[in-house]
């Protein structure tokens, strides 16, 4: 989405992530992020920098299915201004998903 998105720079990030759950790629034909705002009922553009959240068991198919909540700090964009990103509100829903995830490996 950046001039400097490239395979390079991408490679620099992965050194970034310790945890070998931890998983980047390199798409610069945007498949992912077209898959993604596709989901979003915008298949004419780019997801990008969004932080999506999908109820535990979502059947994933040819695309993503649509995220229970999302959240982006674009302003001016396509995707809905209501999910502008807030930190409280990005910490307590990643609080209740990790919650989730932790109940369900136990």
């Amino acid at each position: 989405m950046m001039s400097g998105d490239t395979y390079k720079a991408a490679q620099k990030a992965v050194r970034k992530f310790k945890d070998r759950r931890v998983k980047q790629f390199y798409d610069p034909q945007q498949l992912s992020g077209r898959a993604f705002a596709a989901s979003l009922g915008h298949s004419d553009k780019v997801a990008w920098d969004m932080y999506l959240f999908y109820p535990p068991r979502s059947a994933w198919g040819e695309l993503p299915p649509p995220p229970e909540v999302f959240m982006h700090p674009l302003r001016n964009s396509w995707a809905d201004q209501i999910c502008l990103f807030e930190k409280d509100r990005l910490r307590v829903k990643l609080t209740e998903t990790m919650i989730l995830y932790f109940k369900k490996c136990n």
